[in-house]
């Protein structure tokens, strides 16, 4: 079970980490300031809710897909 928590944990990092770098390179064009500006946090809020949405999306239809293949077996 440890390797299966392992491989989960992997993913998510990964996933964060792309949506990290696609967002911010997205929503953040020039460093002019320290802190981001009202629209760049707003894109960043919605670049990482498209983001998540996504991924969940993804996450069940394989969810399904794995529920439908052990039905099978």
């Amino acid at each position: 079970m440890q390797a299966a928590q392992q491989n989960e944990l992997e993913a998510m990092t990964d996933m964060f980490n792309k949506m990290t770098d696609q967002c911010f390179r997205k929503c953040v064009a020039m460093y002019k300031e320290p802190e981001l500006s009202v629209g760049e946090a707003t894109c960043v809020d919605r670049c990482v809710h498209k983001y998540m949405t996504s991924h969940a999306k993804v996450q069940e239809v394989l969810a399904k897909h794995a529920a439908a293949a052990q039905q099978q077996r």
